[in-house]
């Protein structure tokens, strides 16, 4: 079928039967038109099949065979018995367009494919965000978003060209935590579009994730990243991928390109620093250590933390970028503080406790001015109460205590 152009506004559309069109006293069609009146659709499609055999090359027949059956599909209240009755439908319009295209002349029929085809596509669509959408209907049913994707693969199965409806079912699959038929329709939307938009590759990307499957994820975020390289979210979640399937130099190399490219952007040295010590926290939960993770989580704590000093240096009123270094120095602290109390040499537990209580400090600093920055944030003072506590500043902890409504 050829590429239906929509509009989400002007698909109020109302089909008739055109009585009065087609080949005159055709009696072939008559008794066709005349089943689909008196809405006996079986009869219909029994004297289109007729037809069909006497006469194969007949596109006005098969048109209304398409016809009837978007006639007959409205009866079937379960959207999902519908399908096969679309399938057909659409077959036997594919093949009326077939027919016509070779014709001299168009006729009523032919024009009529394209509005027949658009009025049922539109009312699965429609009822399809309907059911996802609308609390008055959803609260009708007892799975409104099976019911969605239902009339939602009616709809791309009727209008198998339409992106906006396989953009529409990734989405609402995605709400019903089907992520696998998150992916497939998203991968059909990009196909579709070719190229698709860069949000879309990283949506698919998401959805891959969402199902383990990360080094597929990395693929699609790579088919982004060459159509779309100042993509800063592709870039951040590319690293992020590389990072996770254990390509460290790979995903740091990315971070690097991205800085070199503008090294005076404060977000760019940020998204390396969160995206690097993301890793770094990732790692620090693997339970036996190897003395190779050990340094890796030691080198990249590095990076990050100067990553991250860079980006307060360069932007200075970015409340995040002090929050992830207080996390980064808490972090830091709180490993010290564990080497103070697993060593049973005093002299080595004096050090480690002055070693994390400095730490603490740098922490507590960049979570002051984190608040100070965003006073509302009740989760930055909850870690700043925190840090208080460590540091026994008893006043102030239940000062920022009180700011985090504990």
């Amino acid at each position: 079928m050829k590429k239906l152009i929509y509009n989400l506004f002007t698909l109020a559309l109302t089909i008739v039967i055109l009585s009065g069109c087609g080949p005159e006293g055709d009696p072939l069609i008559k008794p066709i038109k005349d089943g689909i009146n008196s809405q006996n659709y079986t009869a219909a499609l029994a004297w289109a099949d007729t037809a069909i055999a006497k006469d194969p090359m007949n596109g006005t027949a098969y048109y209304y065979k398409g016809y009837a059956y978007s006639k007959m599909v409205t009866s079937e209240m379960n959207p999902e018995n519908r399908i096969t009755t679309y399938e057909k439908m659409r077959a036997a319009l594919d093949k009326a367009e077939e027919l016509y295209a070779t014709a001299e002349e168009p006729t009523a029929e032919s024009r009529n494919i394209v509005p027949l085809t658009l009025e049922a596509w539109s009312r699965e669509h429609n009822e399809g965000i309907q059911y996802a959408t609308n609390d008055s209907l959803m609260g009708t049913v007892e799975d409104p978003l099976g019911i969605s994707i239902a009339h939602l693969v009616n709809a791309t199965t009727i209008n198998p060209d339409s992106t906006l409806s396989f953009d529409v079912l990734a989405q609402i699959y995605y709400m019903d935590s089907n992520y696998e038929g998150a992916a497939t329709a998203m991968r059909t939307t990009i196909d579709l579009k070719n190229p698709g938009e860069a949000s879309e590759y990283d949506r698919l990307s998401s959805y891959l994730t969402l199902q383990g499957k990360t080094e597929a994820s990395v693929a699609a975020l790579e088919e982004g990243l060459a159509l779309y390289p100042d993509s800063l979210s592709l870039v951040q979640k590319i690293a992020d991928g590389y990072f996770k399937v254990g390509e460290t130099e790979k995903g740091l190399s990315v971070m690097k390109d991205l800085i070199d490219s503008d090294p005076g952007n404060a977000r760019y040295h940020l998204v390396k620093g969160s995206n690097v010590y993301q890793r770094v926290l990732t790692l620090s939960d693997i339970e036996d250590k190897t003395d190779e993770v050990k340094e890796e989580i030691k080198t990249l704590t590095d990076v990050a933390e100067q990553s991250l000093l860079r980006a307060a240096e360069l932007d200075d009123t970015n409340p995040i970028t002090f929050n992830t270094l207080g996390v980064l120095y808490q972090n830091k602290s709180a490993d010290l503080f564990d080497m103070r109390n697993n060593t049973l040499d005093n002299d080595e537990a004096d050090r480690f406790d002055a070693l994390a209580k400095e730490e603490a400090t740098r922490a507590m600093v960049n979570y002051e001015k984190a608040v100070e920055l965003d006073p509302e944030n009740t989760q930055y003072w909850a870690t700043l109460f925190r840090i208080y506590t460590t540091l026994d500043m008893r006043e102030k902890a239940e000062e920022a205590m009180n700011k985090a409504g504990m």
